[in-house]
């Protein structure tokens, strides 16, 4: 499912069309030696510049794709591609009679530190988070920008305490992180879980909103400076 961020594009539309080319070729050459009794070209000359030509227009379709999924900011995944891909994860855990788990979280104050840094830092703080999401989730979690200061994870589970365990790692990671202005630093996350409290993405997201905003409200949010515990729903 998926999975860290990298910049590596699938292969699959150069594959496309390169086996595509490659299998009108081998048409064209067996009726030439239906017909001739031999190919034209014992080496497949012909054949190179319009394969060189597929393997250009897959790369610009693999291109396409992997733009079409992320966010540009971050490199995570984006809402489309969570929306798309929400409904296998689905049908793979109830097949395996698993769970997932809907993590929610949000930058506290986010407009306050553009208002007082600037929105180049504000970037920074979103690309420091995420990188440090990504260290901190699995690789079969899915995570994404889910837009402005949201980001979203999607973890697979059949032993809660796992998702708990990376949970805590994050929380350590974002004390650990060398941040300008650390003090102003806190984020705050809802869970909510799939298929004990919703059967949908849209009412496990206002559950999760709802259990963040209850953390927001009474100040237990993971702050970059702060060693007590936080409590998550």
């Amino acid at each position: 499912m998926g999975l860290k961020v990298d910049n590596v594009l699938s292969y699959r539309g150069r594959i496309i069309s390169v086996v595509f080319i490659a299998v009108i070729y081998l048409f064209i050459r067996g009726i030439a030696i239906m017909y001739f009794g031999r190919a034209l070209y014992p080496f497949p000359i012909p054949v190179l510049i319009p394969l060189v030509i597929a393997w250009y227009f897959g790369k610009q379709y693999d291109k396409y794709v992997h733009l079409s999924m992320r966010d540009t900011l971050t490199g995570l995944y984006n809402r489309r591609y969570v929306l798309d891909k929400f409904p296998r994860v689905m049908t793979y855990v109830n097949r395996r009679k698993l769970n997932i788990a809907i993590l929610l979280l949000d930058v506290n104050e986010f407009k306050a530190i553009n208002d007082n840094y600037g929105h180049d830092y504000g970037d920074q703080v979103l690309e420091h988070l995420s990188k440090i999401l990504c260290k901190s989730f699995g690789q079969k979690d899915i995570i994404a920008r889910w837009g402005g200061d949201e980001f979203l994870i999607l973890s697979t589970f059949s032993d809660e305490k796992l998702v708990i365990n990376k949970i805590n790692q994050f929380k350590n990671e974002i004390k650990r992180e060398d941040w300008q202005h650390k003090s102003d630093i806190s984020v705050s996350i809802g869970k909510a879980t799939y298929p004990l409290e919703a059967d949908s993405l849209k009412d496990l997201m206002a559950k999760a909103d709802s259990n963040m905003y209850e953390l927001k409200m009474s100040g237990k949010q993971m702050n970059a400076t702060k060693s007590e515990e936080s409590m998550l729903h």
